[in-house]
């Protein structure tokens, strides 16, 4: 049987304990001793007025009537005041101190291997993901026309089988494309041969949550560097919860931006569609004014890349196309403010709404935008795939609409004026091995698992495929691989903490190859940065939710540049985790049980601070004239023994004036031993008379007279 008291935590409640044991204590005290004399007779033992007298005086009554004499000496005075705020600090402590409780972290306690269980994702997610018995990968290779695979022979240029040689090379760690699958996928043939295709969607869109969390056959980071690690989640069989560390295979998008500084402005009118702008202004910010008269160069330094020189160089080959849009306008025909009218069928984007917008975004440029595309990305489907052409996406993107006008834009009006910056972004995806520590409760609940993760300190031996095959032609495996493969000529090898994904086909054509999930990163940039409608059904603009629109407009709200970033970022990130799925699992692990722990809030243990500095020298004293011999337990005693009031009122105690005679020097003691005092002159009756009034004139006290005795007191 138990009872709930809401509304305090555990803390407080002690301390409520603590007050209620205290007054039980101080007022169970107070109440006995009151009670006691108010039955005691006139007429008692010595040895009874002894004990008695050493209850009353071991009260409060004495503190609370001040019947404590006022002119002791110095340190009887001292050590009676100590005493008293000595009980009144532990009173103190003992209210106090319990608020600075709390709950404590978990505590792992020693790391030893144990079995691991299998750990099932309930979430939409985990429910859409397919089973995994019938997943076969294979491979395409060539554009238009089919082209023999790395490995492969002649005759199966038609074959979607991959070479051994590279599934060896690449399954060699659990940190490759053989480590990842199709979340969702279906089974259909091609050239009469089995073919495992993609289902791309997203099942359960995770742009709105933050921080770092576990589904099927994945971690998900949706902080602030966004990413995914492949993993088929098992966790120890703990009752008490568990932690544990693995090193995983871990893609993070990075993407850098560039503002225009151009604007699209625009006025609703009576009859406006918010989504449906038909007239609108381009302004100068100082894109076209300002607009850089060198060539932007893009440097090619292996996998040092700088995507910064990208986004910029996108950002100005687009303005230059753009002026070149306006009948071949110079930079000394603009001006900062200048607003360019347009209009929906000049301009290839949807105004009112975030949007993403072709670099050539007007519609009377004559350059191609897949010409102003390659002076961004730096490369094209005849470049050789190496590890020096990395797969840069780029995309020229519209912010959210914010109203310049000082209104309310929640609530849009007629004649409310709205603006939106144009910002250039370029991005590419990064591999990496990361070590992952997870921490679990008692539940097997895979939502509630704890992850943290932070990239490995070491660098590890990175490859691709080492052709001399076209990026058009080729989808390159690439991975972490045993060193033994260093120098292995069929592979292009660097040593690194982290590779950025080579290009291949995928980020020519922008679609999901059959058979190859490593080509998902790929696609889903193609995804992010394509100005078509395919993800329209997604809403990552925000159209028709309102909470995504605000989620990315507080991203905006600091940095435009980073926020435009890290909207990529979470939307690639989005797009990923709902089409791929890890494999790497682990039937054993090294772990450690948690153990429960306290935390304590120093400043509540301040007056027991105060209390244990009183305490250790008086202690320490105590202890030190007892066992030196300076002070005797039979001085204690005597002490206590002759100062009972008992023995004071017969004048048996050693206590007298200071001119008073002692005994002579060889005579008899004078004072019997406690135990025969007790069994003798201690039975002596001594009656107690009342005092009726009492007055002080000076130093001398005077009785107006003595209560007379109760009847039941007389003998």
């Amino acid at each position: 049987m138990s009872i709930v008291i809401t509304g305090i935590t555990v803390p407080e409640a002690a301390t409520i304990i603590n007050v209620i044991i205290a007054a039980l204590q101080y007022s169970l005290g107070l109440a006995l001793v009151a009670l006691l004399l108010y039955l005691l007779p006139a007429s008692n033992s010595a040895n009874s007025w002894s004990v008695a007298a050493r209850q009353v005086h071991t009260s409060l009554w004495p503190i609370i009537l001040r019947c404590a004499p006022s002119n002791a000496s110095f340190r009887i005075d001292f050590f009676s005041k100590l005493s008293l705020i000595s009980a009144l600090l532990v009173a103190i402590c003992g209210i106090v101190t319990p608020l600075g409780l709390k709950q404590g972290p978990m505590v792992p306690s020693k790391y030893r291997a144990v079995d691991a269980s299998f750990i099932e994702d309930t979430s939409p997610l985990g429910l859409a993901t397919s089973p995994r018995q019938d997943f076969k990968y294979g491979r395409y290779c060539g554009g238009l026309d089919r082209v023999v695979c790395p490995g492969n022979t002649p005759d199966t240029i038609n074959s979607t089988d991959i070479s051994p040689s590279i599934l060896e090379i690449f399954s060699s760690t659990p940190h490759g494309p053989f480590n990842m699958q199709f979340r969702r996928f279906y089974i259909t043939r091609d050239n009469n041969l089995p073919v495992t295709k993609a289902q791309i969607g997203v099942v359960e869109s995770m742009v709105l949550r933050d921080g770092i969390f576990a589904a099927a056959g994945l971690m998900i980071d949706m902080s602030d560097s966004p990413g995914v690690g492949f993993l088929n989640h098992t966790a120890p069989l703990s009752k008490e919860g568990a932690a544990w560390s693995q090193e995983t295979l871990w893609l993070e998008p990075v993407t850098t931006c560039v503002n225009t500084n151009l604007t699209i402005d625009y006025v609703l009118t009576e009859d406006f569609n918010i989504f449906r702008i038909p007239d609108f202004n381009l302004t100068d910010r100082g894109g076209f004014v300002n607009l850089t008269r060198e060539r932007p160069t893009i440097s090619f330094d292996g996998q040092n890349i700088n995507l910064y020189e990208h986004a910029y160089s996108g950002a100005a080959y687009s303005s230059s196309y753009a002026m070149k849009a306006f009948k071949n306008m110079t930079r000394e025909e603009s001006y900062i403010g200048k607003a360019y009218p347009l209009n929906s069928t000049s301009a290839s984007f949807r105004v009112g709404e975030m949007s993403t917008m072709n670099l050539a975004y007007l519609s009377n440029v004559t350059l191609s935008q897949s010409d102003i595309q390659m002076a961004c990305i730096g490369y094209g489907g005849g470049d050789v795939s190496s590890l020096s052409n990395v797969a840069v996406h780029c995309g020229l993107f519209a912010g959210p609409a914010r109203r310049t006008d000082g209104g309310d834009e929640r609530v849009p009006s007629i004649d409310s004026r709205w603006s939106q910056t144009l910002h250039v972004c370029a991005s590419a995806t990064r591999a990496s091995i990361q070590t992952v520590t997870f921490t679990s409760n008692s539940t097997r609940d895979l939502g509630k698992l704890q992850i943290v993760r932070k990239p490995s300190n070491n660098p590890v031996l990175w490859a691709m495929e080492n052709t001399n095959m076209t990026i058009g032609n080729l989808n390159p495996f690439w991975g972490r691989v045993m060193d033994k493969y260093e120098s292995d000529s069929s592979l292009s090898t660097v040593r690194s903490n982290a590779l950025y994904l080579p290009a291949g086909t995928v980020d020519i054509i922008g679609a999901v190859l059959s058979g190859q999930p490593s080509t998902v990163p790929g696609a889903a940039w193609s995804q992010v940065y394509t100005a078509s409608t395919n993800l329209d059904d997604l809403d990552y603009s925000g159209k028709s939710n309102y909470a995504v629109l605000t989620k990315w407009q507080s991203l905006l709200a600091g940095n435009p540049e980073l926020g435009h970033a890290q909207i990529r970022n979470r939307i690639w990130t989005d797009i990923v985790a709902n089409s791929l799925v890890g494999l790497e699992t682990h039937p054993k692990l090294i772990a450690a049980t948690l153990r429960p722990s306290v935390g304590y809030d120093l400043r509540y243990g301040i007056p027991l601070l105060i209390a244990f500095i009183i305490w250790v020298p008086s202690c320490v004293a105590s202890v030190l004239v007892l066992l030196l011999g300076l002070l005797k337990v039979s001085h204690i005693r005597n002490i206590i023994n002759h100062t009972a009031v008992g023995r004071l009122a017969l004048g048996h105690s050693a206590l007298t004036t200071e001119n008073s005679a002692g005994p002579a020097k060889d005579s008899e003691p004078v004072y019997p031993s406690e135990s025969e005092w007790q069994k003798t002159t201690g039975k002596t009756i001594i009656s107690f008379r009342p005092i009726v009034d009492v007055q002080q004139t000076g130093n001398e006290v005077l009785y107006s007279g003595l209560a007379e005795r109760p009847r039941d007191f007389e003998q």
